[in-house]
């Protein structure tokens, strides 16, 4: 268990084989929640940095795998938090119970190997609670100056990325791709054609810092990284969605964030 600090007001939770992040602004926003029983080891990195568990106010689930949501519902309890997610994966949290894909796509025989080893006969159960707010493609939060949500299937069917403009841009990928031994695909992936075209379009973003559920996070020319693992040269930039309100194409083909006016 460790904690990095990421930004002025981002820090990197390590918490065994996962990671999860903390945002401080005002309030504390917590994304992922870690394995069941990963409560204490949070509230005691939330106090190491000078806060109180009362202050954390928002719980962003990227998705639903127990590795990431296995400690919302007791969090929630003690904090009285309110947890957002996808609404494709919003009943996994609320009835606690997880299934495994029928037929999990793997990109490499050692990921196959990592499924099987710590995946394939984990259990799918975790503590229920209830979500109280659905995320959408495109929706802003009023978080520490503007967080973006992104929909990211293939690795599962509700994923969200998290987008926070600042001096330093940074990606919260999820488990879009990792970073355990260089950027590289995710140990599996329910549908890998949808896995691809999110990881296309997270390419086309402007990010110098990324963190994922699993490795560290990229901390210099994040985005340029992404594009020359996951672009390559054979797909044209010109795929990715813009017609969302908030993403301006640039010159250079990448995109930035253009911050809506605030909903609250």
């Amino acid at each position: 268990m460790s904690i990095r600090r990421i930004t002025e007001n981002v820090y990197e939770l390590q918490l065994g084989k996962v990671n999860a992040f903390l945002v401080e602004d005002e309030k504390l926003t917590l994304i992922d929640t870690g394995v069941p029983d990963s409560t204490g080891q949070i509230i005691e990195m939330i106090r190491a940095i000078g806060r109180q568990p009362e202050e954390l106010k928002h719980i962003l689930l990227t998705h639903s795998h127990p590795d990431h949501a296995g400690s919302v519902a007791q969090l929630k309890i003690i904090t009285g938090a309110k947890v957002y997610m996808h609404p494709a994966e919003k009943l996994n949290v609320e009835k606690g119970f997880v299934p495994k894909p029928p037929d999990p796509h793997f990109t490499s025989l050692v990921n196959k190997l990592m499924y099987n080893l710590f995946v394939k006969n984990a259990s799918g159960y975790i503590p229920s609670t209830k979500v109280d707010e659905l995320l959408q493609d495109g929706d802003w939060l009023p978080i520490a100056g503007g967080l973006h949500a992104i929909h990211i299937p293939g690795h599962s069917a509700g994923q969200l990325a998290f987008f926070l403009p600042g001096r330093k841009n940074v990606l919260f990928a999820a488990d879009a791709a990792d970073n355990l031994f260089g950027l590289s695909y995710n140990c599996f992936y329910e549908n890998f054609p949808e896995a691809e075209h999110s990881l296309e379009r997270l390419s086309t973003f402007d990010f110098d810092i990324a963190c994922f559920g699993h490795g560290k996070s990229i901390m210099r020319r994040a985005s340029e990284k992404f594009r020359n693992r996951f672009l390559g040269h054979r797909h044209a930039v010109a795929q990715a969605k813009a017609t969302q309100p908030y993403l301006v194409v640039e010159q250079d083909a990448t995109l930035r964030m253009q911050e809506p006016e605030k909903k609250l």
